[in-house]
């Protein structure tokens, strides 16, 4: 199942998507909810960011492929991204002044259903709702020199996320596409995986309590492209959709 939340007629809500309709839902899919009758072709609304988290975090070389010459970590690393960078489709990326050079990290982002802390990897799935795509977009010059990480990974539009949630993927199986202005610049498997989803999971949830709607980037692989003004951003994940990040320079 697809869900989405979307802007329509002065309105937010969320809905069941099928066939090219979303069907409004009388609440949000982290509650009880009933499917109406109130339906909108979706290029008749406008696609939000699908959840609004109290946390995102996201996991730092988590693809073998994306470690490069550094040593694979020997447990997972998460780290976080605030809330302010979290935008949805559509939405603009900022390039910030002074950033130097900022590159895309598309990601498989996990969606929390429920408040989840302490659970196993085997019970960590039981509290996923669903997945959707994700940029971890990065300032790579702040990313090296600053002490932490928090303007590198959460400036102002540094995480879009988008289009739709959805309930059923195959985490054994997934792959992850990124695409700017058409051409293909990364290609990513779950295989490549260094820690799964269940055991990234696991792990914040021993520290963190994790609830309803918020987010898990998952981690990026490869070689990761550099963003530039006027650029056009595509992730997509077979199953989930496409999103779609428009690229500014700030002026």
């Amino acid at each position: 199942m697809k869900f989405a939340r979307y802007y329509a007629h002065g309105d937010v809500a969320y809905g069941v998507v099928e066939d090219g309709m979303v069907k409004q839902i009388t609440t949000s899919p982290f509650e009880e909810y009933e499917i109406t009758d109130h339906t909108h072709p979706l290029d008749h609304v406008e696609l939000l960011a699908p959840s609004l988290p109290s946390k995102a975090l996201a996991m730092a070389v988590n693809y073998r492929s994306h470690a490069g010459e550094m040593s694979v970590p020997e447990q997972p690393e998460p780290f976080y991204k605030t809330l302010n960078c979290l935008v949805g489709p559509g939405d603009t990326i900022i390039l910030p002044k002074g950033a130097g050079r900022v590159d895309e990290e598309a990601e498989l982002v996990v969606v929390i259903a429920r408040t989840c802390s302490k659970v196993s990897p085997e019970q960590a799935l039981d509290y996923v709702l669903g997945y959707t795509c994700g940029v971890d977009v990065s300032a790579r010059e702040w990313q090296r020199g600053d002490r932490s990480w928090w303007r590198a990974k959460s400036s102002d539009t540094f995480g879009p996320t988008g289009p739709f949630i959805e309930t059923e993927l195959d985490l054994s199986s997934f792959e992850i596409l990124c695409r700017v202005n058409g051409k293909e610049v990364q290609h990513a498997e779950a295989r490549d995986m260094i820690f799964d989803v269940p055991t990234c999971i696991s792990y914040i949830s021993q520290a963190v309590t994790l609830e309803a709607g918020d987010l898990i980037f998952t981690g990026t692989a490869g070689t990761t492209a550099q963003l530039k003004d006027g650029d056009v951003v595509e992730v997509e994940i077979p199953g989930i959709g496409v999103l779609r990040n428009p690229v500014e320079a700030e002026k």
